[in-house]
Parts: structure tokens; C-alpha cells; sequence
């Protein structure tokens, strides 16, 4: 083989552009923004990035003011940062869910979808009775109580704000605060799920329940927001949490920044990422209906909803005729046996399309479906979208889940 011809000198070498990145590590939907700025990066971009540590609603790092960089990715939580970054006649992509408008094209998590999720969680396991554990400060968790109350109270749920007022309370997760949240819990009514606006907050909601010693799923049911793993599984029981999708956010968000560094006007202001799931582990692992037959029909769903069941199985699980099991089911959650087959079953899906990158024929046969053609059918008639195409949106191309 021939030797490769010479780059000639007149063929100037693609320019490295200088980034900065200003989001924070202590949580873990900061660092996986940062993890999507890095798959950005590996699909040939030439990016030169600062990167320092720093807190969420800290000063912004001092260097800024001298830097000779090219863009920003930011975490735009207040107009006094906005009014900074302004300052350097730079491109900036806006990361942060925190304020109304933006001075700044923006990628942001969509807080109506992470409600979306929470309430379908909670609305399948048969709960009537509904609490959201805000935090009054921060705009997104007043967005997703709202859109979570709206959705449960559709659903003919009833569902009370927790801990969204002013705070008497100047330490936030102070034992003061944890004896304010129990003493709102008492006065509500149980089998409760309790919807928190993040993993912290949530953590507090289970710190009240030990307090008091309910049950926690029985009693009272806790999700979260972020799937902090660390965080969750310290949590007694491990705590459940809806999974944001803030490494696509880090992803989209850098292929905004370069075309805006390379003189494009971004098409849309705002562009926001739907959450990927929810991470269920032992602090929603419970089933809420008063029919101990629909309970037990309900997890064995649960459990064997991969194996491509019927309700004929289900029926042999739980002997009673059909007519008098749809009955129960429709009385106890609102549909049928096959409709909670079909649900488990598209979670599924769900989890496998944005977690791995199997066939969409492996898809089909771990969740239960007969073939690929089948499941495109009924996850379509569910979701209004192809599998190929929610794979494209949770994931950031060209990457695996590793770190």
C-alpha cells in the first residue's frame, strides 16, 4: 500500500475552540450534564475545555473575567450570574431549569414530564391519596408540583403541598425541618405517596417517616428526582426516583454551544429533554389498593410481565373468573388487567431502549413481546413514537451508559 499523501500547509487544521464549563459536580445531574459535554466532545469536536470546581449558586470563578475563550455551558441560576456571563460577549448555553426566561438559548429538563412520570408511577399502584414535598425556593420544584398535582387530581386523586411554604425554618434539612415534614404528614391520610421535588428533599420525607416510625412503602410510598444512586441507596429503605436525562441535556446543550460558536442562531430558544424512567427501588415497592386479590394480581404482573403473559396467567396466578377480575381491577385502579400488563411491559421497554443499546428485536423478547413488529405497534399506540425514534431522544449518539 502506498503511503498516505501529505496534509498540505496550505490546508489550514480545524481551529480548537476554548469552552468553558461552570456546572457543578456535587450532585449527580451536574456531573452528568458534564458526562454529555464529554460525549459531545468525542464525536470529533475540537474543544478546549476549562472546567474548575465549584458549588451550585456559588460566585462564578474569579478567572472568567481574563478568560479569552470562545463559549460558555452554564449553569444560569440568578440574573446576577446572567448579568456576568453577559458581560463577556461570549455564546452561552443556559443548563439550568431555575428561572422563567432566559437571557440565554437554553437546554433544560422537562419538570411536566418528570410529574408525568411520578404521577403514572404512583396512579399504577393503585393510590388515591397523593402529597408533594416542595422546596419554594427553587422554580422547577414549584413546576413539577403543580404539573403533579394537576395530573393525580385528574386522575380523581387529592393531593396536598408539603413543606412549599415560607420556611420557618433557616437550616434547610435541619432536625427542626424533619419535625415540620412529620407534622405535616400526620394530618394526612394513608396509604400516602408522597412525591418529592428532588432525591434531598425525598430523603427528608423518609427521615420524618423513621421519625414517627410509619411504614415506609406500606404507609407511606417516597419518590424522588435526580437518581443520585449514591444518595438512593443510603436512604432507609433504598428511595425510588425519577431518572432526568441530564446527560442528553449536556450533549444537546454542546451542539447548541457550537453552533452558536460557529454563527448560527439556535432555531428554538428552549430546547427540553423528557426524562428517561423511574429507578424504582424499596421506597415505592408496594402495591395500594384495598382488594388484597387486585394486590396480588398487581405483582405477579409485576414480576412476570418479561415473560409474555396473558391475563389467562394471571388468572391461573390468582383463580377467580375474568368477568369478576377485570371488575376488581377496574374498581381498584381504573382499567384492566391486560391495560396493567401492557404498562408494565412498555416500562420496561422504556428502561431498555434509553439504558442499552440492544436490537429492538432483544427489546421485544425481554419485555414480554411476541415480536419486534408487536412491540413497535404497542409502544407507538402508548407513547405516540417509534422505539427507534425514543432511543434517539434519551440517548446521546455514539456512547455506551459507562462512565
Amino acid at each position: 500500500m502506498p503511503p498516505a499523501a501529505p496534509v498540505s500547509p496550505d490546508v489550514p487544521a480545524a481551529r480548537t475552540c476554548k469552552v468553558a464549563l461552570l456546572i457543578e459536580t456535587s450532585n449527580r445531574y451536574g456531573r452528568d450534564l458534564l458526562y454529555g459535554v464529554r460525549d459531545w466532545t468525542r464525536t470529533g469536536a475540537r474543544w478546549a475545555v476549562r472546567f474548575t470546581e465549584q458549588a451550585r449558586l456559588g460566585p462564578l470563578p474569579g478567572w472568567l473575567r481574563d478568560w479569552e475563550g470562545d463559549g460558555i455551558i452554564a449553569r444560569v441560576d440568578s440574573p446576577r450570574i446572567a448579568a456576568a456571563l453577559k458581560r463577556t460577549r461570549l455564546p452561552v448555553v443556559d443548563v439550568s431549569a431555575e428561572r422563567f426566561a432566559s437571557e440565554f438559548p437554553r437546554v433544560s429538563v422537562d419538570n411536566a414530564a418528570v410529574a408525568a412520570l411520578a404521577a403514572d408511577h404512583f396512579l399504577a399502584k393503585g393510590f388515591r391519596h397523593f402529597a408533594f414535598a416542595g422546596d419554594p425556593q427553587f422554580l422547577w420544584a414549584r413546576q413539577r408540583g403543580a404539573a403533579f398535582a394537576r395530573l393525580v387530581q385528574r386522575a380523581g386523586g387529592a393531593c396536598t403541598a408539603i413543606g412549599t411554604g415560607p420556611r420557618r425554618v433557616r437550616r434547610p434539612g435541619s432536625d427542626a425541618e424533619i419535625r415540620e415534614l412529620a407534622e405535616a404528614l400526620a394530618k394526612l391520610p394513608r396509604p400516602l405517596a408522597v412525591f418529592a421535588c428532588y432525591d434531598g428533599r425525598a430523603q427528608q420525607v423518609l427521615e420524618a417517616c423513621q421519625l414517627r416510625g410509619w411504614s415506609v412503602p406500606d404507609e407511606i410510598a417516597v419518590l424522588g428526582v435526580d437518581d443520585d444512586e449514591v444518595l438512593c441507596e443510603l436512604c432507609t429503605p433504598a428511595l425510588s426516583s425519577v431518572q432526568p436525562n441530564a446527560r442528553r441535556t449536556g450533549y444537546e446543550a454542546a451542539a447548541m454551544l457550537a453552533r452558536m460558536m460557529a454563527g448560527e442562531r439556535p432555531a428554538r430558544r428552549t430546547t427540553f429533554v423528557a426524562p428517561v424512567r423511574v429507578a424504582e427501588r424499596q421506597s415505592t415497592d408496594s402495591v395500594s389498593v384495598a382488594d388484597p386479590r387486585v394486590a396480588q394480581a398487581v405483582r405477579y404482573i409485576r414480576a412476570h410481565a418479561g415473560e409474555n403473559i396473558g391475563v389467562a396467567d394471571v388468572l391461573r396466578a390468582v383463580p377467580m373468573s375474568r368477568t369478576l377480575l377485570e371488575r376488581k381491577f377496574k374498581a381498584a385502579l381504573g382499567h384492566s388487567p391486560h391495560r396493567q400488563i401492557v404498562r408494565q411491559k412498555i416500562a420496561r421497554v422504556r428502561h431498555l431502549l434509553a439504558e442499552s443499546e440492544v436490537a429492538i428485536a432483544v427489546v421485544a423478547e425481554l419485555a414480554g413481546f411476541e415480536s419486534a413488529s408487536y412491540l413497535s405497534v404497542a409502544f407507538r399506540r402508548e407513547t405516540g413514537e417509534s422505539p427507534y425514534a425514543y432511543r434517539a431522544r434519551h440517548r446521546t449518539p455514539g456512547t455506551d451508559r459507562g462512565r
